[in-house]
């Protein structure tokens, strides 16, 4: 495993680049556009019958490619997928965002799954940051609780 500094909850980040997860060819070198933070995506960008293999390839890609310093966020599928526990399992990275979230309680249930995987798989605890998508009228009304809701938010997104 390559060493990675903390992630900083306050680094600039200009520039997020969007990657598709299950093409190990475009993920390994995304570092080289020099873009402030890397998404590397399990939601939307893979299909449904290639969850397992797009996982299996970002666990692998998070534990081995140097990408010098520029930041790795996971955009995991929505909590009322069955994909999402196990998308926090193998990408505990520097930051998760949270697709399609409603409230506060989706951070706290993300967050208390982000803190089982630190333990499971020996990262220190409170590295992984965490963003919201917020993607709907509810998810926009709640932004407030949203952004509040745990001291790893690092931001939001409005999308959708």
């Amino acid at each position: 495993m390559i060493p990675r500094p903390r992630p900083e909850r306050f680094r600039l980040r200009r520039t997020m680049m969007f990657m598709n997860a299950q093409k190990p060819g475009l993920i390994k070198d995304a570092y080289i556009y020099g873009c402030d933070s890397i998404m590397l995506d399990l939601e939307d960008a893979v299909a449904e019958n290639q969850k397992d293999a797009a996982r299996y390839s970002l666990f692998h890609a998070l534990q081995e490619i140097d990408y010098h310093g520029v930041e790795r966020v996971v955009r995991i599928n929505g909590l009322d997928t069955p994909h999402w526990k196990e998308d926090i399992r193998v990408c505990v990275a520097d930051g998760i965002r949270i697709a399609k979230c409603e409230s506060a309680q989706d951070v706290l249930t993300v967050e208390r799954a982000v803190e089982a995987a630190e333990e499971e798989f020996g990262v220190e605890k409170g590295r992984t940051l965490l963003m919201a998508a917020l993607e709907s009228p509810k998810g926009i009304l709640n932004a407030y609780e949203i952004c509040a809701a745990s001291d790893r938010m690092f931001g939001v997104a409005i999308s959708g």
